[in-house]
């Protein structure tokens, strides 16, 4: 699923950041590669903070304008602004330009794409996301995607809701999310070349 991510942020950044001239070309790379890490890294963050019900709304709206009104679209926004400017140098004006297109097409592109029936889109699954983010997979059985369904179903439970039960998923542990990010990392730099 990741890779599929990567892969489509790169086709994004292909006119969005390779085509702009305000981008030095040796830099292409890596504002792709920080695209891509503030669109895991802030989801992952999210997911690790309690606020997956956050992550999960933002894949349930239709149009671009509600999917960056989302406060999780906006942090991912703001993440990529402060990490093109701080690490590349980047000028603030250009980097605010530039996350203003690049960040909701990607972010619009994996929400439709994780939302479509289209066999062309079958490589982009919210619960191959969401567990991909969270360390899942190995994590006593628990079934993402019956508790992904909690959420976007009809909630009937009392319970804490969706939040509880990702953190319940990723132990609460820290060091799990730790982990996990540097494997996403490293994922991304061999992607992106770096």
């Amino acid at each position: 699923m990741l890779e599929n991510l990567l892969q489509l942020i790169k086709e994004v950044g292909q006119e969005q950041v390779v085509e702009n001239t305000d981008i030095p070309d040796n830099d292409n790379d890596n504002v792709m590669a920080m695209a891509a890490e503030s669109v895991t890294g802030v989801m992952q963050q999210e997911l690790a903070n309690g606020r997956a019900e956050d992550v999960l709304k933002m894949f349930q709206t239709n149009s671009s304008a509600q999917i960056m009104s989302s406060p999780v679209a906006q942090n991912i926004q703001s993440n990529f602004i402060d990490n093109i400017t701080s690490k590349l140098g980047i000028n603030k004006n250009v980097a605010m330009g530039l996350a203003a297109t690049l960040i909701p097409i990607i972010i619009s592109k994996l929400v439709k794409k994780t939302n479509s029936t289209s066999e062309a889109d079958s490589g982009f699954d919210l619960t191959k996301l969401i567990g991909s983010l969270t360390g899942g997979g190995n994590n006593g059985g628990i079934d993402i995607a019956s508790l992904i369904s909690q959420f976007t179903g009809n909630k009937q439970n009392g319970g804490g809701g969706i939040a509880d039960i990702i953190s319940q998923f990723t132990g609460g542990n820290q060091t799990n999310n730790q982990q996990q990010s540097g494997g996403i990392g490293d994922l991304i730099k061999g992607f992106f070349g770096k």
